[in-house]
This record gives structure tokens, sequence and C-alpha cells, in this order.
């Protein structure tokens, strides 16, 4: 059986302060923020305990914070040399990009880790993304970006939609296909759980959703028609379901999957999201993963994921949007930027391909 599991091998441990960000709501929701450093004897067990439970099957493995090169670079090499020469093996890191130097570039291209940079487009749109003394993190971005592309280790673009972005799509959509950057993945700025105090501000409107969401698809084919495919990970499992095949995004089916996110101190739950103590499935040190699988809180979680709202059943566009993601659904309402978009796209999306 394949596996999938996120490490937050600094835990909640950052060198930046996105006013946005969900993991560090999270943390403060939960009886202690920081869950200590992940140390390689613990790194070995997961790793062991994956191997076991997966056998030959895809073992995917990915590095997330806080910043996750915070936790060092012989981390990474151990991790990559434990691992080397195993097939269907894919070893992930989500990271800010500020820290990477020639030696990191070193480390991504000997053990083939693929990298992802987390960015908001350009200068304007990066206003979220911010130092720890509330200067741009922009500049260091970029350098970290440069670097890769020096080494030629190719990179995903992961950016959150701030009303910043969301509201200046064009410009940014442009900047990512002038710079090279050829596949992009833009996910909601998605608002603390508990009711904590948050800049409203910073979050689109469904309104303007809906005119982002056409404004991109319409860039995006543009790019398609004219043989300068940018990959726009949403809209790609959006023409899947169009053409009756399922997404492979997590959240994007109606439904959830077990995935598992092991945090600093080997505290296990069953979703990026969800990593609250009421969520807790135990801790590696002390069960395997198909006794994590099987938690009664695991199951409880992806069968929750199953209820929808009788309106999503009815509507005519169900088969494309399914809900969309549980958190997103308590969080976000879309449905009309969602109806919106369909009825634009829908016909175009028929014919990509």
């Amino acid at each position: 059986m394949n596996l999938s599991v996120m490490i937050k091998p600094a835990s909640g441990s950052c060198n930046l302060r996105c006013t946005y960000c969900f993991y560090h709501s999270l943390g403060n929701m939960r009886e202690s923020f920081f869950r200590g450093m992940l140390s390689v004897e613990r790194m070995d067990d997961i790793i062991e305990k994956a191997l076991a439970f997966v056998g030959d099957d895809r073992l995917y493995l990915s590095f997330q914070g806080g910043e996750p090169l915070i936790r060092g670079k012989e981390f990474y090499i151990h991790v990559g040399e434990r691992l080397k020469g195993r097939k269907n093996t894919q070893l992930a890191i989500q990271t800010n990009g500020t820290l990477i130097d020639d030696e990191w570039c070193d480390i991504f291209k000997k053990y083939d880790y693929l990298i992802g940079i987390s960015i908001d487009g350009n200068r304007e749109g990066n206003c979220c993304r911010i130092k720890a003394d509330g200067s741009p993190a922009f500049d260091e971005i970029i350098k970290g970006l440069n670097r890769l592309k020096t080494h030629g280790i190719p990179f995903n673009v992961l950016t959150v939609l701030s009303r910043a972005v969301v509201n200046h799509i064009t410009d940014i959509y442009k900047f990512y296909r002038d710079n090279g950057f050829r596949f992009l993945q833009f996910i909601p700025c998605l608002k603390p759980l508990d009711g904590q105090p948050y800049d409203k501000a910073s979050y689109p409107s469904e309104k303007e959703y809906s005119v982002f969401l056409k404004k991109l698809f319409s860039l995006y084919l543009a790019d398609i028609k004219r043989g300068n495919y940018v990959s726009i990970r949403q809209f790609d499992n959006f023409v899947r379901f169009a053409r009756g095949e399922v997404a492979e995004q997590c959240g994007m089916n109606g439904y959830c999957s077990h995935q598992f996110v092991i945090e600093g101190d080997g505290t296990v739950y069953p979703c990026d999201f969800y990593c609250l103590d009421e969520y807790e499935l135990g801790n590696i040190d002390d069960n395997d993963f198909d006794t994590l699988s099987h938690h009664s809180i695991a199951e409880k979680f992806i069968l929750d994921s199953l209820k929808l709202p009788s309106k999503c059943k009815k509507c005519d566009y169900f088969r494309l949007c399914r809900g969309g993601c549980k958190r997103e659904r308590i969080d976000i309402e879309k449905c009309n930027a969602y109806k919106d978009f369909f009825n634009y796209a829908l016909p175009e999306m028929k014919n990509i391909y």
C-alpha cells in the first residue's frame, strides 16, 4: 500500500513571520506550540516503519514547517543516504527559500529532493511574507530561487491566495512565466480555526475569488493554445474531472485520505490543517502506520469528510467541485464563485489536451 507522510522536522520554527500562517495559529491552539527538533533516531524509526508498511509500493516523504531547512543539512543528508537507491520513493521539501545556498543545492541534487518554494508572486504580492523584524522577505526568496535555477534543480511554486495576490493575478502570473516558473499551485488563505484575531483585509471576498479564477484560467488557457503550457495544479485537476478522471491533489476529490503528519516530538496527526491536541493519533515511537491508520480518530476524520451539505449533491457542478477540501468548507464561502467559474470555463476544459 502506498504511503504519504508529512514531517515537521523543526516543528513550527520559522525564520519568517508571514501574517497569514495557518500553522502558527494552530500551534497557538495546542498545549505546546513548539514540539522540538526531530531527532535522527526518530527519523530512522519513521523510515523503518514506513518501509515495512509500503513493502515495494510507493513512499512519499515530505518535509514542511515552519521552515524545515532550520533542521540543518546533516539531517537531510542522513535521510537521503538511508533511502538512496530505493525505487518508488519521493522525497520533497517545502521551503520559503531564504536559507538556500550552494551546499543546500548540492544536497537537493544528490538525493533528488523535489523542492517546493513558497512565494506569493512579485514583490507587491509578497507583502504578507515578512521576516522577524517586519522587513520584506522577497529579495531573499528570489536569491534562493535563483540558486536553484543556477544548479539546474527543478522546483514547484506554492502561492497563498491573499487579497494582494488575487487582485493582481495577471501581473503575478506573467512574473512567474517570465521567470521560467512552470509548475504552480495556488492555495487558499485560511483563517484561524478558533476565532483568533486576523487581518480581514488580507482575505479575498467570494466575488474577488471568482474574478481571480476566471482571469487566471484565461491566462492558463491562452498559454496552452500557444503551446506554452504552464501547470496550474488546481486547473490541471479540474480538467481531469471534466474528462471523467480523478484528481491527484489532496482534498479535491471531495473526501480525505490517509495522510500522516509527524511533529518533532513524534506526535502524529491525520492532516496538516488539523495538527491539534484533539486530533492526536498517538506517537510514532509507540505505533506503526497500520495501527495509526485504524485509529478511531483517523477513521472518523475520513468519514466526516464525506458529509456534504445537501445543496452540494444537487449542484450541476458537483462532479467538478465535489465539495472541496474539508478544511476549506468550514472557512471559505466559494460556492457561487465556483459556479460562476465553471459556467465560464467548463466548455474549454472539455477540449484541453
